[in-house]
């Protein structure tokens, strides 16, 4: 780790005044029709933002389709910017309130972010220097310590950028690069949908469906889904209120508003199609982050792109949600957040089950078997069958898990092999896969192949009330 010193307290008090000046006159400029992104932001540097203990001071801009032998997601290149902390300590909060003068710059991937064009949130990257992921210390009044760090933005000219630092103590530290402002109050009233609790909300602002996105085709039978998804961060904590304001009373406190991650979303955001097939997102494809960071005081998220069928009668976006854990959170599982993209009727699955396993919690149904002679770019060769099973499991329970269906079903006789798991598509089913509480039905169907055709095979089941051996027996359609 580098630590500056600065020379003297002359020079100290010197660059406070520039910091101070740079917060109170109008800050940032607009997008240039004859400029180039880079070059406008470059004719703003350096630009600086500051709370009371600390700043943060942006030096230089760059654009970039490879950084360090990495290659951005399609669509995207990387913005590198090279900043600067500075730690300014006053002597109010050293003195009257006891804080040590040793600062803590927390994990930068976890509280640095860049917002872009008021709509998309993403997380910094640090090259160059892994000592810095987990972020430094700040060990006295007037010590610096330079850090490079890069982000995945759009290809596109952008119309706004801000770099926001979030500490849990202090205010956020914001820098302007370019500044097209549009109120968040105002974004989140265009949004299509909208819904929260009390440490985040999420809204989708709109979407749309695709054959093609961003040069990659769909699977056959599918098309891509993408949802422009935004959040805005609801949590609060109680913090020294001299800590955010000098003109705050020592004894006072005040609530400072915090970002809320949304864990766990890439198994937990899904897409449900007519009630019975859930969809995840192609992470690939997707601008919204892994774990989205919903940031206080800010409607943006990203693109949430997800393969969903052609033939889908309904589709609603379905967040569930984790336990969340962090100051003040009570361990309560918040209510699921829906938003109804497409509605309309989707028949009842004909005819009786093959096969029933009452499993408790989670029992699991056999719906249908038939021989096929291809599925998912697999075919049976001479002498071969291939047999496609459809299945369902629900959970009777008042939380949801992640279930892994391919470990619970062994084949016993006749010999073959589970080629792998699917969604309706065909798309291969990422396992474990999220079964929500309160008996929401998740469908998917399990490829076996198999030296000739029989009319029943034995199965053992291994579950969590159930470890049984049942013999399915295929039906007159099954064997045609």
């Amino acid at each position: 780790m580098k630590v500056l010193k600065t020379p003297s307290a002359i020079r100290f008090v010197w660059m406070m005044a520039i910091i101070l000046a740079a917060l109170t006159s109008v800050s940032g400029v607009k997008l240039l029709a004859a400029g180039t992104c880079s070059e406008v932001v470059r004719s703003s540097l350096p630009a600086s933002g500051c709370n009371r203990a600390f700043s943060l001071h942006v030096e230089s801009i760059d654009f970039m389709d490879e950084l360090e032998g990495q290659s951005p997601p399609p669509g995207q290149r990387w913005l590198t910017l090279e900043i600067r902390f500075e730690s300014w300590m006053p002597s109010d909060l050293l003195f009257g309130l006891g804080y040590p003068e040793p600062l803590l710059v927390a994990t930068l991937a976890r509280q640095l972010y860049l917002l872009v064009d008021n709509r998309l949130v993403v997380r910094a990257r640090v090259f160059g220097d892994s000592d810095l992921d987990d972020g430094f210390v700040l060990p006295r009044t007037g010590t610096m310590q330079e850090v490079r760090v890069a982000f995945a933005v759009p290809e596109q000219e952008l119309s706004s950028l801000s770099l926001r630092y979030y500490h849990d103590q202090y205010a956020p530290l914001v820098v302007t690069l370019l500044d097209e402002k549009e109120s968040p109050s105002a974004l989140r009233e265009q949004a299509l949908q909208a819904d929260g609790h009390d440490l985040l909300s999420l809204g989708v602002q709109q979407f749309a469906l695709h054959d093609q996105w961003q040069g990659k085709p769909a699977l056959e039978g599918m098309q891509w889904l993408v949802v422009d998804l935004r959040g805005e961060g609801e949590w609060t904590t109680s913090v020294d209120a001299r800590a955010l304001a000098a003109s705050a009373d020592l004894e006072d406190k005040a609530a400072l508003r915090r970002v809320m991650e949304y864990v766990e979303a890439p198994g937990l955001l899904q897409v449900v199609v007519d009630n019975r097939h859930a969809y995840v997102r192609d992470l690939e494809q997707s601008t919204l982050e892994e774990e989205p960071p919903l940031l206080p005081e800010v409607w943006a998220g990203g693109q949430a792109v997800f393969p969903v069928p052609k033939d889908a009668e309904t589709l609603e976006l379905v967040a569930y949600m984790p336990k969340f854990s962090g100051g003040n959170i009570s361990s309560e599982i918040r209510p699921t957040l829906r938003f109804p993209l497409r509605e309309g009727g989707v028949p009842s699955p004909q005819g009786e089950p093959l096969a029933l396993i009452e499993d408790v919690p989670t029992p699991l149904t056999l719906h249908r078997a038939s021989y096929v002679p291809s599925f998912a770019g697999h075919r049976a060769e001479e002498g071969e069958s291939l047999l496609l099973i459809e299945a369902s499991m629900t959970n009777l329970s008042e939380v949801g898990g992640m279930m892994a269906v391919s470990q619970r079903l062994s084949l016993q006789v006749p010999e073959g092999e589970l080629v792998a798991a699917y969604q309706r598509g065909p798309l291969a089913l990422k396992e474990p896969f999220w079964l929500p509480a309160d008996d929401e039905p998740r469908h998917f169907m399990l490829l076996y192949r198999f030296e000739s055709t029989a009319e029943s095979y034995d199965f053992e089941y291994g579950g969590v009330s159930v470890n049984e051996r049942f013999r399915l027996v295929l039906d007159d359609d099954a064997l045609q």
